[in-house]
């Protein structure tokens, strides 16, 4: 299954921000927009995997929650990767202190390439997709955007469990399904460390 590791956000938060970008969607640009019911935060994308590994990452995955105590995140503002002149994926940002989310997704990263996952090749920069451009855009569009989205602050989001997700595509777009939760716990390591080959 395609499969990645991510937050869910609260109904609340999903609507404040479809509502936040509805004047940039207007506009018509080549853009496929996330539906507000898909909006989260990816941890890790994971891409297809068997069925044996996904008992694997679930397994890697507990330990890895009982690492982190709960905490919460604020969505603010809107950015675009690579940059605004000619952006790729559109989204929204956090507010710091971002070090507990980083260091989960650190502590995944760490879990996943001890059973065998490639790692990242870009630093974590977490954010929820809102967009992927599909063609070219008019001038100085990506700079609108961002601009529609400065200084909007949204409610927090607790983060209190990651989800493991599959990903299908359907005729109505991509449909996400939590396929198993865990729970974050103030017990245990706070640092999951690669495990090396003999």
């Amino acid at each position: 299954m395609r499969a990645f590791l991510g937050v869910g956000l609260p109904a609340d938060v999903r609507e404040a921000i479809a509502s936040a970008i509805a004047t940039v969607r207007g506009l018509h640009a080549p853009v496929a927009w996330t539906a507000p019911r898909n909006l989260h935060i990816t941890l890790n994308f994971l891409g297809d995997i068997s069925p044996e590994r996904v008992a694997l990452v679930e397994r890697s995955m507990r330990v890895v929650a009982s690492g982190i105590e709960p905490f919460s995140l604020t969505p603010e503002g809107g950015g675009a990767f690579p940059g605004t002149r000619n952006p790729r994926i559109l989204w929204v940002g956090f507010l710091e202190p971002l070090e507990l989310v980083r260091q989960l997704q650190q502590n995944m990263e760490n879990a996943l390439s001890g059973a065998g996952f490639p790692r990242e090749d870009r630093p974590y920069h977490p954010h929820i997709t809102v967009g992927r451009t599909r063609g070219a855009l008019p001038p100085a569009w990506g700079e609108r955007f961002v601009r529609a989205l400065s200084g909007k602050r949204f409610d927090a989001v607790p983060v209190s469990s990651f989800a493991l997700y599959e990903s299908r595509l359907g005729p109505g777009g991509a449909v996400y399904t939590p396929v198993c939760d865990f729970r974050l716990d103030r017990s245990g390591r706070r640092e999951i460390r690669e495990e090396r080959e003999p």
